[in-house]
């Protein structure tokens, strides 16, 4: 945590009633005197537990297995721990979930990963994965005030793939054989202006209709929705009933006063620059990859290994 947000959150502290106060007071001292690994794990269900199978709350604690708090449910009988339903359920070796967040928000590639963690190179990539099934689901919706948006393309990738390839495989820093249409992938990124909030949907194509789809969840009705020249992004604002306003890319670099996309060019370069390391995500990982970095960006790449596991335990966007 920075220095300024350190000292907006003793200023906030001040606000708290007495009830709040010993909430957060608890809440210090189980964060102070628990493993945080186990903690998050258990805290994730939350304090008023419900059953993943029947979703009934009439839940007791009932014994531990494997260090972990077992419950069963009254309505249909039947046993979980925190993490069922979670692809982190049937992983081994749980206490070392902290260290892979740690990697994680570190953004360390798979081989530094496994080396640091203790894993092979396959399993820290599966572990890597389990991490990433919710943090892709994690999306700011319903943005408002002035919503920049844009696309930006990586190209179409088969890595790890050895079968049913539909073109010649790419040689290692050499061009792709039989290139055609439809080789990179379009991806929208809208962002709330003043904000790390970004919302992002991979397309299947660069359509009006597509557009206009991805950006139905991503705005609110009072958004105002700055974009460069594109009509798609005026027929996406004229169908959901929004105002608009955008500027001529070719002939306004910058933009023109309000209207610009600059805080979305600026997210493209990070988001880009940080996916160099991985030397290409195959395409079928895109969104996981998306997620990760989305995470790390409202963060400011300053994410600690227990908030990065915080929000990896969970599918709401927090």
């Amino acid at each position: 945590m920075d220095i300024d947000t350190f000292h907006w959150l003793e200023m906030e502290l001040e606000a708290l009633s007495l009830a709040q106060r010993e909430v957060v007071l608890s809440r210090l001292q189980t964060m102070a005197t628990r493993d945080n690994n186990q903690r998050l794990i258990e805290e994730r269900i939350g304090v008023h537990a419900h059953c993943p199978h029947c979703a009934g709350d009439r839940v007791v604690k009932f014994g531990h297995t494997q260090g972990q708090q077992r419950y069963r449910c009254k309505n249909c009988r039947r046993t979980f721990i925190a993490l069922t339903g979670t692809p982190f359920v049937r992983l081994r070796d749980k206490a070392k979930l902290l260290e892979q967040a740690a990697c994680m928000a570190e953004g360390l590639t798979i081989r530094k990963t496994a080396a640091r963690v203790g894993l092979s190179v396959d399993r820290a990539f599966r572990w890597r994965h389990c991490f990433l099934a919710y943090l892709q689901q994690q999306k700011p919706t319903e943005l408002t005030g002035i919503v920049e948006a844009d696309e930006t393309f990586f190209r179409r990738s088969f890595k790890g793939q050895r079968k049913g390839l539909p073109r010649a495989a790419k040689k290692r820093g050499g061009p792709i054989k039989g290139s055609r249409q439809g080789e990179h992938i379009p991806v929208l990124i809208t962002l709330q202006r003043g904000s790390r909030m970004e919302y992002d949907a991979i397309l299947e194509k660069r359509t009006k209709r597509k557009i206009t789809a991805a950006l139905r969840p991503a705005l609110s009705r009072d958004a105002v929705l700055s974009s460069d020249g594109n009509e798609s992004y005026r027929f996406a604002a004229r169908k959901l009933g929004i105002q608009s306003g955008c500027f001529v890319a070719h002939e306004q670099r910058h933009g023109a006063g309000t209207w610009h996309v600059q805080n979305v060019n600026a997210y493209d370069s990070r988001l880009k620059t940080w996916m160099y390391r991985f030397h290409g995500v195959a395409t079928k990982y895109l969104a996981n990859y998306l997620g990760w970095r989305r995470l790390l960006d409202r963060c400011k790449d300053m994410a600690t290994p227990q908030q990065f596991l915080f929000h990896a335990l969970r599918t709401e966007y927090q």
